[in-house]
């Protein structure tokens, strides 16, 4: 006889969880998603739930203040050259002028790009649904990014789990 694994349960809502949101993932995070819930013994409606529901309760940052940001790109010799020609030419350091070519994108009221995504739905008591959408809406984000996003950060800052 095997033991099964205690499966960890979301405390009990004061009324029933009837609200629903969706987020748009592909099918590759879709798999990866499931696959983190399944080594947890959770839901994937819980843990997206139960992200989005810390994610309200945190203390809210300052949403214009400035963070730097340094990505590693991976050009050629030949790319760095036109790269630093392209900032001389606009008086400005490379990573001004990264940001320069970057800012019309940020600032695109609906963010959008042509990728195959999937549905997943999770679900949400009246309460919790309230606080989620009074954050979300804080965000700027579409609810259906913003969950997608706070999900697959948390599998990337996730320590991955050995077999024995």
């Amino acid at each position: 006889m095997t033991a099964r694994k205690k499966r960890a349960v979301r405390p009990q809502a004061k009324t029933l969880r009837h609200r629903f949101l969706y987020t748009d993932v592909t099918p590759e995070e879709y798999d990866a998603i499931r696959k983190y819930c399944r080594e947890r013994g959770i839901s994937v409606s819980q843990f997206v739930a139960d992200l989005l529901l810390q994610d309200a309760k945190k203390p809210k940052p300052k949403r214009h203040q400035k963070v730097v940001l340094k990505p590693e790109l991976k050009l050629t010799p030949e790319q760095i050259d036109r790269l630093e020609l392209l900032a001389r030419l606009h008086q400005k350091d490379i990573g001004e002028y990264i940001q320069e070519v970057l800012e019309p994108e940020l600032q695109l009221q609906r963010l959008h790009a042509p990728v195959q995504t999937r549905m997943l739905r999770f679900y949400l008591s009246d309460e919790e649904h309230g606080v989620v959408m009074k954050h979300i809406k804080e965000s700027g984000i579409s609810a259906r990014n913003y969950a997608a996003m706070l999900t697959l950060r948390a599998i990337g800052k996730a320590p991955q789990k050995r077999n024995k």
